[in-house]
């Protein structure tokens, strides 16, 4: 009897010591499975931070930083920057590396993921006039061209799909110091009796689609570049667009006397979406305004500029104009386009699709 009791503790005793360890590694199993959860959520917080520090600083050149998370869980981050040339623009590829651990530091996990970071203006517009649409004698305008934009010393005024009527009575273009000047009557590029080299019509070098030959945005997809305005608005008041580079316009674009919109040293990208552009006296634009039609079939809006009023860069016109009504004054001027393609605030990042790895 007291054998039979003996064993029966001593089966007794041997089950609660194995439950014992099997609960003991029940739980060693459940604490490393969730240090690897918090350890591989604190990487991809690391990861996040380390895209927006790309995005805020573009100065930024990967430096190893650490990155405290909720629950004391941390991230060490850091990137490999490489340049590479995208249509003549150096362009940053970044692979961001974040490797987080959990708070105990028991639990680790590393990722990675590819980052492109590239100008909104893919291509800098080579011309002070460009046109998709047809344009007729009864639009007046006054062009300053490209002193180089057919190539090293041969300007480019107007670049145009269609073929151009002759031009205005009173539209000429000509080089820059007689723009400036106020020559362009005598020392003329092109006017109505003779359109000039400077002036490229139904030129075979057009792009199919001008809003993705100029930001990798096709036409039928203009809604992604309102995505990549920083204000949308139904005016150009000055109160209302502030400091913002990237303008969308869906009402009546009305300048004031004396007003700027963009300067030498930040100009804009000005959008103007089924909107008439009115510049009265000694207003200013500097930059590239585009004039475009989401509708169908599109309504021709005006584009008034007074005397003394003037747009310093370039026009892209991709819907019609109401020509008989509309004049303008544009001035080349390839500074301040560059700007728009090489400054930090205009530069966009975009993941690399198949490049996240946690390996």
């Amino acid at each position: 009897m007291l054998v039979t009791v003996s064993l029966l503790l001593i089966i007794a005793s041997l089950a609660t010591v194995h439950t014992g360890r099997v609960k003991s590694l029940e739980h060693k199993i459940l604490l490393n499975s969730q240090n690897q959860a918090l350890a591989g959520a604190a990487a991809e917080g690391g990861l996040a931070h380390g895209i927006s520090r790309m995005r805020a600083e573009p100065n930024w050149q990967g430096q190893v930083h650490t990155v405290m998370l909720n629950g004391n869980s941390r991230a060490v981050v850091h990137a490999d920057f490489e340049q590479v040339q995208r249509n003549g623009v150096n362009v940053s590829w970044a692979e961001i590396q974040s490797m987080g651990f959990s708070s105990d530091e028991l639990g680790s996990q590393s990722v990675r993921e590819q980052v492109l970071r590239f100008p909104l203006l893919n291509i800098v517009p080579k011309a002070p006039l460009i046109s998709s649409v047809p344009l007729s004698s009864a639009v007046t305008f006054l062009l300053g061209a490209n002193p180089n934009g057919g190539g090293n010393g041969v300007p480019v005024s107007l670049w145009a799909d269609e073929d151009i009527a002759p031009l205005g009575l009173n539209s000429r273009t000509c080089a820059l110091q007689s723009f400036d000047e106020n020559r362009c009557a005598r020392d003329v590029y092109s006017n109505r009796s003779n359109a000039g080299d400077d002036v490229l019509q139904n030129h075979e070098q057009f792009p199919v689609d001008v809003l993705d030959y100029f930001f990798h945005i096709r036409e039928f997809d203009w809604r992604l570049l309102k995505s990549e305005a920083s204000i949308i608005e139904q005016d150009c008041g000055a109160a209302t667009l502030g400091a913002n580079r990237v303008i969308w316009i869906e009402g009546e674009c009305a300048l004031e006397v004396n007003q700027r919109i963009g300067s030498e040293s930040t100009p804009v990208i000005l959008i103007l979406v089924d909107s008439a552009l009115l510049m009265p006296s000694d207003s200013h634009i500097f930059g590239v305004v585009i004039q475009l039609s989401t509708t169908f079939p599109s309504v021709p809006k005006r584009i008034a500029m007074a005397v003394n009023s003037q747009l310093t860069g370039s026009l892209i016109l991709l819907s019609p104009i109401n020509e008989s009504v509309s004049q303008f004054a544009i001035r080349y001027n390839k500074s301040v386009l560059d700007k728009l393609q090489q400054d930090a605030d205009m530069q966009r990042l975009s993941r690399v699709s198949g490049s996240w790895r946690d390996f």
